[in-house]
């Protein structure tokens, strides 16, 4: 099967995730600047190659598109031009980092470890990649 790698792209951080070989467990990675977005991908799959990226694409609930949907998808395209060999999926990532941040609560982090910039962003990668492994389950 081969690991998968789970984003999701904000303007100023990105959080990462990543599955195990089988896709069965995803977890938090780390959260990096966007701005370096790419090259810690391309770092990343040299040193544990994976098969596909998963990335969040926010939805409006009326099923239109939201104002960073430009910017991830601009994203989107530097990321297929690096790794073209790399299959790319895209899962709604509608209410990832509220949940994200529930977790934090109840998982009895400290508020200030809560507070620090883009401390949920990496596990709202990894919810945007259980979305998707959850969704091929039913395929």
């Amino acid at each position: 099967m081969g690991r998968l790698l789970g984003l999701d792209v904000g303007k100023k951080r990105t959080g990462i995730a990543i599955t195990d070989d089988l896709q069965i467990a995803c977890s938090p990675h780390s959260t990096v600047d966007t701005s370096s977005l790419i090259q810690e991908v391309l770092r990343m799959h040299s040193e544990s190659a994976f098969v596909g990226v998963v990335i969040g694409k926010p939805k409006l609930m009326t099923g239109g598109t939201t104002d960073s949907t430009a910017f991830i998808e601009s994203e989107v395209s530097k990321l297929s031009k690096a790794l073209p060999s790399v299959a790319i999926h895209f899962v709604d990532e509608g209410f990832t980092s509220k949940e994200a941040a529930q977790i934090q609560l109840q998982s009895g982090m400290k508020k200030s470890k809560r507070r620090a910039k883009g401390s949920i962003d990496s596990i709202a990668a990894s919810l945007i990649l259980q979305r998707h492994l959850d969704a091929q389950a039913y395929k």
